[in-house]
């Protein structure tokens, strides 16, 4: 069975694992809230394997201390979709280190807010960061926003999940789910 991790799996990439399970994947699904895990556990299909772990990414060592525990139990991770707050910003490196040291080939789904795309900031460091990485094919998914009529919105966790998981799915090196332009659309926070 397909070992996969899934970090941030119980809010708006809820049905991110789901999609994997239905296609006979193991999950290790990494988040705070035990709840959400539950609740992740009981939704999950028939084919897969929901690993529940639950973790705060910003403890880097309990964070590293899981994953590889997860892969000690499951076996190597062949995809990874992480969508991690900026308040953490070196987690997506440290799962990033622990899943090329696997010497495996493994996908990395990297989900990133619409400020990635923010045309007055230059965020190239993130992908140059990532090009160390030989064991790693790193793609990024840039969560936008929606233009209605005469105003903008934030998207719905559903637009998101359903979003990321055709990110994944179409491979693309990067993938916006909406839109992010016009920029000055953008709505406020």
């Amino acid at each position: 069975m397909p070992h996969v991790l899934v970090v941030g799996g119980t809010g708006m990439l809820k049905g991110v694992p789901s999609y994997y399970t239905g296609h006979g994947c193991t999950v290790s699904v990494i988040a705070r809230n035990q709840q959400g895990l539950n609740e992740l556990i009981e939704s999950k299909g028939e084919s897969g394997f929901i690993n529940p772990v639950r973790a705060d990414y910003h403890d880097y060592f309990l964070l590293k201390d899981k994953i590889v525990s997860a892969i000690e139990s499951y076996g190597s991770i062949e995809a990874c979709v992480c969508w991690i707050h900026s308040t953490a910003p070196d987690a997506p490196y440290i799962i990033a280190d622990i899943l090329n040291d696997q010497n495996v080939s493994c996908k990395y789904f990297h989900v990133l807010g619409c400020e990635y795309k923010d045309p007055y900031t230059e965020n190239l460091d993130i992908e140059k960061s990532f090009k160390k990485y030989e064991n790693l094919v790193y793609r990024k998914i840039i969560l936008g926003f929606v233009n209605e009529d005469d105003h903008s919105r934030w998207l719905s966790n559903t637009e998101i999940s359903n979003g990321v998981t055709d990110g994944i799915i179409r491979e693309k090196y990067s993938y916006i789910v909406g839109t992010v332009e016009p920029w000055e659309r953008k709505p406020p926070y």
